[in-house]
């Protein structure tokens, strides 16, 4: 096999695959139980932990932007471009974890503060150089379109996995040992298994359109402007993901009357995420990677309108329910960082100009600001329904609010955000004919003659 027809072998995949489970567990430690530490162990206020987790995520936003352009413009001396950064990640992310959960055993309130936003934004920035790096790899790992699919079914597999023994396994360390202990257990993990992607994975590719536009925001802006699809991609995950509030354990806690029920939730998930899973190959083979997005991206909003609608007092279906969700965001999950990858090529077919980096960069600065818009959407609801940590149960307004901010609030942010799903146009097959054409295996006007539509 040549290189120009290289595909990624099962060696590269599984280490892949490990970085997004280290990654995975990581983000789902800080992600799901970061704010209940702060406000049910630290006893931070909920303004105070609203401020924190916003101010550092759109800072930390601003960063992936910065950062995007840097991985654009520099080349190191190994001739690599993202395994260096997945390298230095993997040292920095767990000891930066180990940090942010050592501040509640500190005495002054606001030492504890100030030690909040030291290690938050310390922790924002070392994830910082691990998003961007890890999902653009793929494009120069492997020249196959249909093998870049399979390597973010791999990295969806792993996160998949981490997100559910995390929601599994957190709950009992830090119940039983506290938070401090849970950091190191799940940093040490992460870092053996992040480490092997910068032994296992090679860097093979780079386009024949090389990337001599100097990195500014001006010109990032204009390659924007000119590649539509990927503009519509990120709007949908923009307005979706804003208009959403991160109060799971909240709801698990004080709705369903245990935080181990994110736990149960993930067991009930496992054998339907098992078999998707399975079924991934045939359905991404099958359907184009945007109409699996909207089919399951339809689908969870209708599962999260009729949970509220039948309430928590059914704690057996809440837990089937959300566990269906769960298993209905791993196809959009797999296909949420390929489907960039195919904004690249069309951008690269129509302009000449290819940025991986930026690209990146930008999912992982709008992944942050979702993130900043969840957590004030969460702390503004338990502050305006006077929520008290030291309470034996909230009252049934507090409870309410917390049950409607876990489902209604995702489920408009969905249906207002599929306006620029529908929008979004592109062809898996014409993909790859984009991508032949960028190699220089074909021309332009063949590739075009052979694409289903024309694109503008």
């Amino acid at each position: 096999m040549s290189k120009d027809e290289y595909k990624s072998s099962l060696r590269e995949k599984i280490p892949y695959s490990m970085y997004a489970f280290g990654q995975g567990i990581i983000y789902t430690l800080v992600s799901q139980f970061l704010m209940f530490y702060y406000t049910d162990y630290v006893f931070l206020p909920e303004l105070v932990v609203s401020a924190i987790m916003f101010g550092g995520k759109i800072w930390d936003g601003v960063n992936d932007t910065l950062f995007g352009l840097m991985m654009d413009k520099i080349r190191f001396k190994s001739g690599k471009r993202f395994i260096p950064y997945l390298r230095l990640s993997a040292v920095v992310i767990p000891i930066s974890t180990v940090l942010l959960f050592s501040v509640e055993n500190i005495e002054s309130m606001g030492l504890r503060i100030t030690a909040a936003i030291l290690t938050y934004v310390f922790w924002d920035l070392c994830y910082t150089i691990s998003d961007a790096p890890m999902l653009a790899l793929p494009t120069v790992m492997t020249t196959s379109v249909k093998d870049r699919s399979t390597l973010m079914t791999f990295c969806g597999i792993g996160g998949a996995m981490a997100m559910a023994l995390s929601a599994i396994g957190i709950p009992m360390i830090f119940k039983s040992k506290g938070f401090f202990v849970t950091g190191l257990i799940v940093s040490a993990v992460s870092f053996i298994s992040m480490i092997m992607v910068s032994v296992f994975c090679k860097e093979r590719f780079y386009s024949k359109v090389e990337n001599n536009q100097s990195a500014t925001l001006k010109e990032t802006w204009a390659y924007l402007k000119t590649n539509h699809y990927l503009l519509m991609f990120y709007c949908y995950r923009l307005v979706s993901g804003i208009v959403s509030a991160s109060m799971l354990v909240y709801m698990a806690k004080w709705c369903l009357g245990d935080e181990g029920a994110t736990g149960t939730i993930a067991i009930y998930s496992m054998p339907m995420i098992i078999v998707i899973y399975l079924l991934s190959p045939f359905i991404l083979k099958k359907f184009d990677k945007i109409t699996i997005y909207r089919v399951c991206t339809v689908l969870s909003a209708i599962m999260y309108l009729v949970t509220y609608l039948i309430g928590y007092q059914n704690k057996t279906f809440v837990l089937l329910a959300m566990a269906v969700i769960a298993a209905l965001a791993i196809l959009p999950g797999i296909v949420m960082g390929a489907i960039p990858q195919d904004c690249i090529e069309y951008g690269t077919f129509k302009s000449g100009i290819r940025k991986e980096g930026i690209t990146f960069a930008l999912q992982s600065f709008i992944s942050k600001v979702i993130a900043a818009f969840a957590s004030v959407n969460a702390m503004l609801i338990l502050h305006f329904t006077d929520y008290d940590p030291l309470l034996e149960a909230q009252s049934e307004t507090t409870a309410s609010a917390i049950w409607a901010g876990t489902l209604l609030l995702p489920m408009t942010g969905m249906v207002l955000g599929l306006v620029f799903l529908f929008a979004y146009k592109l062809k898996d097959r014409d993909v790859q004919l984009m991508s032949d054409a960028n190699k220089g295996k074909i021309t332009k006007e063949e590739a075009r003659s052979q694409m289903s539509r024309e694109y503008k």
